[in-house]
């Protein structure tokens, strides 16, 4: 929401007025509620966009006040209170005159001779540049601080110090945030930005911002809380009306690079729940030769496959009767990747089966199960409308990768 809306003020409202709404609107919130942290914010972004004008509206010059000449300066033009005035003339006759609080007597000859060296003054090239860091710096405080509104709520509504072209872009990448279910539940806390920070070069600027997270964004169905990190941005400025705004952003270092987020064990178990769930509904359909059990691994390729090794056991006029006894996985194997909003993961599984088959005629033994046993990579999908977990696709392996393997 726009500053002046949030204090209900216009742009033109006095600095009094300003002051009283702000003071009315904190009346009106508790201590430490969302509405009087907006209001706070809008205090903010108001004084300092006040501060702004003031330094460019202001006048540079020596003024001397209160000048008051006595006696008569010959033929001398001066001012008295912005008034043009003609002294008589008399050359040698001396004045007394009194400059703010000091008395000064002198001859017109010793006043010629005399004169008042001004103090050295700085460039107004280098005033100039001196109040663009400062403004530079200032403004990159009040971003970081709209843009924890902006990640909480998912909305660059409250980027007020940004370009309309950088907005656009955050806002579709919060959207995306969003459509994944992700939150952010953190703080930001931008550190002292020094001068050596910042870079001017005629309306265009960068600054080089660090700025703590107490955690940051992440799917709360699939991740741990991310711990803290620090990440170091290259913010790209452009100067437009006089004023500075953040038109781009750019990430230099992170200090959670590498770490990722750790994946629920509850999740790990969602994983390992739905292919036990799947081998069960193996053993139940290769004994009803039906594929219709299938909830979990559900593509046409997987159903086709099933049918055939039905279609074989039907031609040699067998079946099986078993049941099964465990799977063993490897934790080591469970992975979980995120492709934009899309949540995939991988599992290492061995199912374990105890059966044999039978002749259709009289039920006697065919074949004893030899017990050979498949290793398998499981690919897995997230649906996230539905809450659970489906089977995309198998590969064969020789055995695990790793010798960390537990029974489920």
């Amino acid at each position: 929401m726009d500053p002046y809306e949030r204090l209900g003020i216009s742009r033109t409202s006095s600095e009094k007025q300003i002051r009283e709404a702000y003071e009315e609107k904190l009346a009106l919130y508790p201590e430490e509620s969302e509405e009087r942290t907006e209001v706070e914010r809008a205090f903010v972004v108001i004084r300092y966009e006040r501060g702004l004008k003031s330094k460019k509206n202001k006048i540079r010059g020596l003024v001397i006040a209160g000048v008051l000449l006595i006696g008569a300066a010959g033929g001398m033009v001066y001012y008295l209170g912005g008034e043009e005035s003609e002294a008589v003339e008399d050359p040698k006759k001396k004045t007394s005159f009194v400059v703010g609080e000091q008395e000064q007597t002198e001859t017109e000859e010793e006043s010629e001779q005399s004169t008042i060296e001004p103090e050295p003054k700085e460039s107004d090239e280098s005033q100039e540049a001196e109040r663009d860091r400062e403004e530079v710096i200032k403004l990159s405080e009040i971003f970081f601080t709209e843009l924890e509104d902006s990640l909480t709520n998912r909305s660059v509504e409250g980027l007020s110090v940004s370009t309309p072209s950088y907005n656009a872009t955050f806002q579709s990448s919060l959207d995306d945030l969003k459509v994944g279910g992700y939150i952010f539940d953190g703080e930001l806390s931008v550190r002292e930005i020094g001068e050596d920070d910042i870079k001017v070069d005629g309306n265009q600027a960068t600054a080089t911002v660090t700025v703590d997270y107490s955690s940051r964004s992440y799917q709360p169905d699939l991740h741990e809380r991310p711990a803290a990190s620090s990440v170091v941005w290259k913010l790209e400025l452009i100067k437009k009306g006089g004023d500075w705004l953040v038109d781009k952003r750019t990430p230099l270092s992170d200090s959670a690079t590498g770490r990722g987020m750790d994946v629920r064990d509850e999740v790990k178990q969602n994983i390992i729940g739905t292919i036990s769930s799947h081998a069960q509904e193996w053993a139940d359909a290769y004994q009803a030769k039906d594929v219709s059990y299938f909830t979990h691994f559900t593509t046409q390729e997987y159903l086709e496959r099933q049918r055939s090794y039905y279609d074989d056991m039907n031609a040699n006029e067998v079946y099986w009767e078993g049941y099964l006894d465990r799977i063993e996985y490897s934790p080591s194997s469970i992975k979980v990747s995120e492709v934009a909003t899309s949540l995939t993961a991988t599992i290492e599984v061995l199912s374990h089966y105890e059966g044999d088959y039978f002749n259709e005629e009289d039920g006697s033994l065919d074949d004893p199960d030899d017990g050979a046993k498949t290793t398998f990579r499981y690919h897995l999908k997230y649906e996230k409308d539905e809450g659970r977990w489906y089977i995309t696709s198998t590969d064969k392996l020789k055995g695990f990768t790793a010798a960390d393997t537990e029974y489920y």
